[in-house]
């Protein structure tokens, strides 16, 4: 049985014809704002406001708080100015935002491929609401024929803080199953896959949420492998226990789901456990595994899609410059310039140099010239200035770093086991 999109999910042909014209009125303006190279290469400079390129400098500016452009705050305005191009690019991936819906218990045959199908529907659907910005409310959230509160899902609070009198409040993460489902194999028993969306909500909803779908004995391992490891902050952590009648019931589900929220919020909220291996795998081995089959078959257009979700994921839970999140950016970068007709490769790459900026971990450094010439080669191909980053390469050079015999991105990433 086909999944059913409730409220906000339906699909675009379902929408009011009202609506058509405005998206498309957005889409249209998203792509005449979108920021030039000299754009994010003038971000180095304080007085670049007084330069060419008044458009974008008026839509940047835009994104920023009045107070930074009073007198004297030409640090503020590089500061500002950074971390709205940061969001620009973050803010132009294609979204999975699954806006406040319901949970819906459908029953869907097939094998573990499913999962993936699944995951790639929910990308694709919503896709079309890529430009909207609803606030919904996410209280009353239905799951089955029972109504949850918002304060059951999994939400690490962000605090409220004060920055030069306006109080902004910091952005909180948070953990939501918002779908199960039965998945029948053959020969195989049955079983409930649970699509757990991960946003991070500051003043307004997280336009661009990360979605991973995990049955109950990924969760079960999760779970099982932390305490095994670090039993003193697990030990008052409580996980439901396998049941012999009633696993595709509504009030079980409703439970386990609840359950799962508060484990994932528990993990986040510890350092430690955040960066544990185990969590490290739950979040994201599967999705991997998807993207190399995808790849080993050149089609890298479908694994640009979990490529993309392991990156927005790991992008919430960890600082921009995790090993991680630079790991995963990395990834997509190469996977999208494999791809001949993706458009986005130009953005990550862009955006990954910029990170790549301040990064001194050697164990992150031995991707940064492989980087480069990617880029090199991309800016050539789209007909870009590259003298910038060819100087940075022979920089490097005359630095004493092998540059002439560095290995392609991908297959350095393949290499080293990063992939």
């Amino acid at each position: 049985m086909n999944i059913k999109l409730h409220g906000p999910h339906q699909k675009s042909s379902d929408r009011p014809t009202s609506c058509v014209p405005q998206n498309r009125a957005r889409r249209q303006l998203a792509m005449t704002c979108k920021p030039s190279q000299a754009m994010f290469k003038s971000a180095q400079y304080p007085q670049w406001s007084g330069k060419k390129n008044r458009v974008e400098w008026r839509i940047l500016r835009a994104t920023l708080p009045t107070e930074a452009f009073s007198p004297g705050n030409d640090d503020d305005i590089e500061v500002g100015m950074n971390e709205a191009l940061e969001n620009l690019a973050l803010d132009e991936e294609p979204d999975t935002r699954l806006g406040g819906g319901t949970l819906s218990f459908n029953e869907a045959a097939g094998a573990h491929s499913q999962a993936s199908a699944h995951i790639k529907f929910l990308m694709y659907d919503l896709n079309s609401f890529r430009e909207e910005k609803e606030e919904e409310s996410w209280a009353n959230v239905q799951r089955g024929n029972i109504v949850l509160s918002t304060g059951m899902s999994g939400d690490v609070v962000g605090s409220s803080v004060t920055n030069g009198g306006v109080r902004v409040t910091a952005p909180s993460l948070k953990f939501e199953v918002v779908y199960a489902r039965t998945i029948t194999v053959e020969n195989q028993k049955k079983y409930v896959a649970y699509t757990v969306m991960i946003r991070k909500d500051g003043a307004q909803p997280d336009p661009n949420p990360a979605v991973v779908e995990r049955r109950y004995t990924d969760f079960l391992e999760l779970y099982a492998s932390l305490r095994r490891e670090n039993l003193a902050l697990m030990g008052n952590v409580a996980f439901p226990k396998k049941v012999i009648l009633g696993n595709f019931g509504p009030s079980v589900i409703s439970e386990r789901s609840s359950c799962f929220e508060e484990l994932l919020k528990h993990i986040s909220a510890d350092e430690k456990l955040r960066n544990s291996s185990g969590f490290n795998r739950f979040l994201q081995s599967r999705e991997l595994d998807e993207a190399r089959m995808w790849m080993n078959e050149k089609r890298y257009d479908q694994a640009s899609i979990f490529l993309e979700n392991i990156f927005r994921l790991l992008n919430k839970l960890h600082t921009d410059r995790h090993p991680e999140v630079l790991f995963a950016l990395c990834r997509l970068v190469a996977c999208c310039n494999a791809d001949p007709m993706a458009t986005s490769a130009e953005r990550f790459a862009e955006l990954a140099l910029r990170r790549y900026e301040a990064v001194s971990d050697a164990d992150l450094l031995r991707f940064y010239v492989p980087l480069l010439q990617l880029c090199v080669h991309l800016w050539w191909r789209l007909g870009k200035e590259k003298r910038m980053l060819e100087e940075r390469l022979e920089d490097l050079k005359r630095r004493g770093i092998n540059v002439d015999g560095s290995p392609p991105l991908l297959d350095a990433l393949i290499k080293d086991g990063k992939f």
